[in-house]
């Protein structure tokens, strides 16, 4: 791309400053968080004081302060909870309709998505056509996260529409680093290839630089996916959330923030690099005298499956003294922009534990032959198994008939599963 598209495409968006993410007016839940620290611990004190003289007069006062001291907090608490749990993958769970079909006097599109922040909601207003691309992209992640996990204790298992994945995702884990990482891979994916489609107002297709090593007598053209603009937007958007927060430098949140947009940059760039140069053939009777070039997306899984490589070979992390993430264990090279990085240890994810999240691997299916994750000894975690018959249909003796169908038999047979006790 020329210097001078790129200023301008850069124009497109508006700035952190404009859009206020930076502003501390916008952190609802840390302000919420001050709020009530600000109020119940005061409250307390005050309760508290106020209860000795009480006391020593009523008998009952001091426990009946006490207890509606605790139901306030609770209350508290689990509203904080809320807030903090709410995320944009809720819109992967939630049908996202096109502006246009709204009716005149209807309740506008981002007033009802949830788990927007406020940086997100500003820029859901500016840019209303890319929200269905964005829950289309934030429900490809996760279908890609239960594909590449279906044999593992966890196995990416949505909860509800809110949180969408829980309180797991409340544990710095290389769970949650792959989550977030393929989350964000999917907004580029999916708004990249709208680009392309015209389905969006602000980009079309892609305006990639002919690649170098591309022969002369080929054409650079087509209409390819937009990948520089999907990763930008996919930028803006994703990472709003973690540039609202202002969280004290060096503390346990700020670590988890600055995490948080390491995996996101990571599942960015994984998209952004396996894109690829995709050919067709022109000529007659098909000699492919020359050919017409373009940049194509690669295959989601293939994304899902490098992602799934980096899980395996995350780093892992703390916040240093100034302030940054540096590594625990300093023998092994530094991560790079496209690396999984993680400040928590994984749940062993054996048991339900509504604490960590974990809903436990009690009923799952394993493989009795496996001795990989999921076989039953690992997948069961030491519990065993129990062994029950099911019949399994497929199809069966297919035969091509001239012409031109094929016509298949239904077989049916009788086969063992094991499930986890």
């Amino acid at each position: 791309m020329k210097a001078g598209a790129c200023r301008k495409f850069e124009r497109r968006f508006p700035s952190p400053q404009q859009l206020g993410i930076f502003k501390p007016a916008f952190h609802f839940a840390s302000n919420l968080a001050q709020r009530q620290r600000s109020t119940f611990p005061g409250t307390g004190r005050r309760i508290m004081d106020s209860c000795k003289p009480v006391w020593r007069r009523q008998g009952g006062g001091l426990i009946r302060h006490l207890f509606l001291l605790l139901i306030a907090v609770l209350t508290g608490t689990s509203q904080l909870l809320v807030v903090d749990a709410n995320s944009w993958w809720s819109m992967a769970l939630t049908p996202i309709q096109r502006p246009e079909m709204y009716i005149i006097g209807a309740q506008p599109l981002c007033s009802q998505l949830s788990g927007l922040s406020q940086g997100q909601r500003k820029l859901c207003q500016l840019y209303q056509d890319h929200m269905m691309y964005i829950g289309d992209g934030a429900k490809t992640g996760i279908k890609e996260c239960q594909y590449q996990f279906r044999q593992r204790r966890w196995n990416c298992s949505t909860v509800d529409n809110t949180s969408v994945f829980g309180r797991v995702m409340q544990i710095g884990s290389r769970e949650t680093a792959f989550t977030y990482a393929i989350s964000a891979a999917g907004v580029v994916n999916s708004i990249s290839r709208a680009c392309r489609e015209g389905e969006l107002s602000t980009c079309g297709c892609s305006r990639a630089a002919r690649p170098r090593d591309l022969p002369r007598d080929w054409l650079w053209g087509g209409c390819g996916d937009n990948v520089h603009y999907g990763y930008r937007f996919a930028r803006e958007f994703v990472d709003a959330r973690e540039r609202e927060k202002n969280f004290p430098r060096g503390s346990a949140e700020h670590s988890r923030t600055l995490m948080n947009l390491q995996n996101n940059e990571a599942g960015r760039q994984a998209v952004y690099n396996l894109a690829n140069v995709a050919c067709k053939c022109h000529g007659v009777s098909g000699s492919c005298s020359l050919k017409t070039c373009w940049l194509q997306l690669a295959d989601f899984r293939r994304v899902g499956e490098f992602l799934k490589e980096k899980y395996d070979s995350a780093a892992a992390m703390r916040i240093g003294r100034r302030g940054k993430l540096e590594q625990v264990d300093k023998r092994f090279n530094p991560p790079t922009a496209e690396d999984l990085v993680y400040i928590d240890p994984s749940p062993d994810y054996c048991l339900h534990n509504e604490t960590t999240g974990s809903l436990g691997t009690r009923g799952r299916l394993c493989n009795k032959t496996s001795e990989g994750m999921d076989g039953c000894e690992l997948m069961c975690c030491g519990r065993g198994y129990d062994q029950f018959k099911m019949y399994k249909h497929e199809r069966c003796h297919c035969k091509f008939h001239w012409c031109c169908y094929v016509k298949c038999k239904r077989c049916t047979s009788l086969v063992d599963q094991f499930v986890c006790k």
